[in-house]
């Protein structure tokens, strides 16, 4: 954050690993079942379930390119001054769309796996059809969401000076993704942290928690770390001696 830009990660970014962990072990079982079948003499009565397999087999190596072999995190850049957008597509291209023109909303569901979160849809000119929709970084219950929402909100229409002040806990920020790929380390509190406050329940959790951070490891090290492009950076300068420059430096841990 600074007086110029709030930059924020995508929604998928705290559980990466997960979609890896689970394709693998699709890709491993579906391969299984392959070569358990094929090796019968009569394969003809295998057809049907070859098939199934293959699918299998194919939507895992599809859903391990969703989280590893792509980007190490999808930014989203916030541009107070020229109340521009900026969000890091998953094919490596820039969404670059006025802030005055988006429509936000609560996106996901309440009823299945209570994946909530706050979605900015850029609109076509009939104000009804949604050309595109992204999602900012953080999944959670309503009230937890409409609080988000009005920290971007406020910053946007306010500056960092609305924001920063009235803050329950300080600023914590995120170490610089853009210059480095994260630790084996990081990515395991990371995930951990998901269940903050819950110790007995985030140890018992280890048996899946930490072979998921192994594969956000991988996931991490496949992925390419996104730059945005010049023209970017150029409308994104920080004026020499902000003073409301926030970043991993200035945390403050209580």
């Amino acid at each position: 954050m600074n007086d110029t830009f709030l930059e924020g990660i995508d929604k998928f970014y705290p559980v990466r690993g997960f979609v890896a962990m689970s394709s693998v072990f699709g890709i491993c079982f579906s391969l299984v079942l392959l070569v358990t079948m094929l090796g019968y003499d009569e394969i003809q009565i295998f057809i049907a379930p070859i098939g199934i397999a293959l699918l299998l087999l194919i939507a895992s190596l599809w859903l391990l390119t969703r989280d590893a072999f792509t980007y190490t995190h999808f930014p989203i850049r916030f541009n107070r001054k020229n109340r521009q957008v900026y969000v890091w597509r998953r094919n490596g291209t820039v969404l670059k769309a006025c802030w005055d023109d988006l429509y936000f909303t609560i996106g996901g569901s309440e009823t299945t796996w209570k994946d909530l979160y706050v979605a900015g849809h850029v609109m076509d000119a009939d104000g009804v059809t949604v050309r595109e929709t992204f999602a900012l970084g953080a999944s959670g219950e309503k009230d937890q969401l409409q609080t988000l929402w009005e920290f971007y909100r406020r910053y946007m229409e306010e500056g960092p000076q609305a924001v920063l002040p009235v803050l329950e806990k300080p600023l914590i920020c995120l170490p610089r993704l853009d210059l480095q790929r994260e630790t084996w380390r990081f990515g395991w509190e990371r995930i951990t942290l998901q269940l903050n406050g819950w110790i007995l329940l985030q140890i018992v959790s280890q048996v899946f928690m930490f072979p998921q951070s192994l594969f956000r490891w991988i996931a991490m090290h496949t992925s390419k770390i996104p730059q945005w492009p010049q023209w970017v950076e150029d409308e994104c300068a920080i004026e020499a001696n902000d003073p409301w420059v926030r970043d991993v430096s200035t945390n403050v841990y209580l």
